[in-house]
């Protein structure tokens, strides 16, 4: 696999996301958000992205972070319509409508089954950083989390992630041969929170 070379387009995005993203931390798990734009863009390089794929990877919460549509059109205008098309793919809602988490979750899950590569490379990606951050943060402060979280509940949270894994494998083809260790990363994190919250919510001793 060719590395892929990154010139002023990435760098360019990496200074806007840069400054998007400026002293914000992510709701759920208080990481920052720029950390997790870096992190994501990174894994679909390992995955064999190209640059357009690695600038939307860079970008894909900036519209549904509050950039709204005009952020999707400023995309458009300065790093083209492919990269405009994958952040927006990428994205729960352009402008927010009040949509509840589960139903905003379950179009994302109904959509994986026409996601072309480089739309899964960033779903996957951006999932497998979620997942580990979500189970670092579990550690962190046990299951609080699972209350905290966007979903509301640690069932509703393991529903969308096991759900999220299941549709992954069943475009583990279109995903290509790349992507297997980072889909198996994500189902080891996912697998791991279930297994730590159960524990957590019924300690030993305890009836279940």
């Amino acid at each position: 696999m060719i590395a892929t070379v990154l010139g002023p387009r990435f760098h360019s995005a990496l200074v806007y996301a840069s400054a998007h993203f400026e002293g914000r931390q992510r709701t759920n798990t208080h990481v920052p958000a720029m950390a997790h734009a870096m992190a994501v863009s990174a894994l679909v390089l390992d995955l064999g992205a190209d640059e357009d794929v690695a600038i939307a990877a860079l970008l894909h919460d900036v519209v549904e972070d509050g950039g709204g549509r005009p952020a999707l059109d400023e995309i458009r205008a300065r790093w083209g319509d492919v990269v405009a098309a994958l952040v927006e793919a990428s994205s729960d809602e352009i402008e927010p409508t009040g949509r509840s988490w589960t139903a905003l979750k379950q179009d994302t899950l109904d959509a994986m089954a026409s996601k072309a590569r480089p739309e899964l490379f960033i779903s996957l990606a951006d999932k497998a950083d979620n997942a580990r951050t979500l189970l670092r943060a579990f550690e962190g402060e046990g299951p609080a989390l699972m209350t905290r979280h966007s979903a509301g509940s640690r069932d509703a949270l393991l529903w969308y992630y096991e759900s999220l894994v299941a549709q992954f494998e069943l475009r583990r083809e279109a995903l290509g041969p790349t992507a297997g260790p980072l889909l198996a990363e994500l189902k080891g994190s996912v697998a791991a929170l279930r297994e730590r919250s159960a524990s957590a919510a019924h300690p030993l001793g305890s009836s279940a």
